[in-house]
């Protein structure tokens, strides 16, 4: 991810532009196939001799910015770590203790290697051991363990998105507008929402089309350079989808210049990793390796449906339970990351228009009061910190009690 001051933005009429390069140029990737080279043939070495050379590559000409942004991302696929075989600030102690005693003597001349022979003899270090490790826990002296290889090409197309994160940061909100995709394509974008903890909206505007309306880090009370990172993070999703469009309020700089930026396929971003399918969040992916050990009639599965709440929203949820003797289906939906007003909204809207054969769990965290979802036409499940798998089948078995005569897997199977 790129920082603020690795990004100069133009302000013209109203509408953000950005640097982007072109990732065709063979200047750009001779300089990108430069700054790779330079991260592989480091690995072991320090951060401080890393960022030297780095310095003098880059210099300050007219491409100084960019060539810092792309380093700064290279930089980001490093794992750096303090190669110290005993703990530097004891070893300190040892030798200031050996040179303070050196020095309350009579004698005129400090014998250096002899003081850090002593303070290295305990832990069987020779001298040249005892001064690579002297300030090893400092982030300079950190070394460089492992790099992840890219290609010249990906950087520069990298490059481009991280502009755009960047920009994303300092959104006071953010509206997309996707259409023409699969069902199984909007789940995963639907579900890096909930994986991302986004406060959003969906509508549907039309057959295959919906508007997502997300709130930004700027738009919020408490301004969060954490929730910014979320809401920038998620685009890389969106590049995956063939007609889209997103237009973002950006609040920037110290004088809080506000502009639009609008970005669409023509924008020219490409996605810079594999689609990853449909994010599953660890407490409830835990919840089904739970449910798969009971002893019991249902199965569980991933849920393939996108559901229509009224033109008003969307309901993909997780997980479908199948009765095999009667082939019953339940939807599993979890409540994802909402503000009060949302949840409240979100209820209500699924009190309206949700389907009867659903479990909506709910975590204890959102505070949802046990009359605010009174109106839910299917079950209501609360847990604390995860879901049990029991307290879930447990409901289950209740539904098929209370609808014996249900057969089809169809929205109004619990209907009379």
């Amino acid at each position: 991810m790129l920082t603020g001051d690795l990004l100069r933005v133009r302000f013209r009429k109203g509408r953000i532009h950005l640097p982007y390069i072109d990732d065709q140029d063979p200047d750009h990737l001779g300089i990108a196939e430069t700054l790779i080279r330079i991260f592989e043939n480091h690995e072991g070495g320090t951060r401080q001799e890393l960022d030297e050379e780095l310095a003098d590559t880059t210099g300050s000409g007219t491409e100084f910015l960019f060539h810092r942004g792309l380093a700064k991302l290279l930089r980001d696929r490093c794992t750096f770590e303090s190669a110290s075989p005993v703990d530097p600030a004891d070893l300190r102690r040892r030798i200031f203790a050996a040179a303070a005693a050196a020095y309350s003597t009579d004698q005129v001349r400090i014998d250096r290697e002899a003081i850090l022979a002593a303070a290295g003899a305990p832990d069987a270090l020779d001298v040249t051991q005892v001064e690579g490790t002297f300030y090893a826990d400092l982030k300079e002296a950190e070394r460089l363990k492992s790099f992840k290889p890219c290609t010249p090409g990906w950087l520069l197309s990298r490059y481009n998105v991280a502009l755009a994160q960047a920009a994303l940061l300092r959104a006071s909100g953010m509206d997309m507008l996707v259409e023409g995709e699969s069902p199984a394509r909007y789940r995963e974008l639907f579900r890096k929402m909930k994986f991302f903890r986004l406060l959003h909206e969906i509508r549907q505007t039309g057959p295959g089309k919906y508007h997502v309306h997300v709130d930004g880090p700027m738009s919020l009370f408490k301004s969060s350079q954490r929730y910014g990172l979320q809401i920038a993070q998620f685009l890389p999703s969106v590049l995956h989808c063939q007609t889209w469009q997103i237009t973002a309020s950006i609040v920037w700089g110290a004088a809080r210049r506000e502009g639009v930026l609008k970005l669409t396929p023509e924008t020219g971003l490409k996605p810079v990793g594999p689609s990853t399918g449909q994010w599953i969040p660890e407490e409830v992916a835990w919840l089904e390796d739970r449910f798969n050990r009971l002893k019991t009639d249902w199965r569980i599965s991933a849920g393939t449906d996108v559901i229509d709440l009224g033109g008003q929203g969307v309901l993909a949820p997780e997980y479908i339970l199948t009765h095999l003797p009667t082939g019953m289906s339940v939807y599993l939906e979890f409540l994802g990351y909402w503000r009060s007003e949302g949840v409240r909204t979100r209820l209500e809207l699924l009190g309206r228009y949700g389907p009867p054969n659903m479990i909506l769990a709910i975590s204890a965290e959102l505070g949802v009061d046990e009359e605010a979802s009174t109106d839910i036409p299917g079950e209501v499940y609360a847990y604390r910190r995860t879901p049990v798998a029991r307290d879930i089948l447990k409901i289950l078995e209740n539904m098929v009690k209370t609808h014996p005569g249900a057969s089809a897997g169809t929205l109004d199977l619990f209907d009379p």
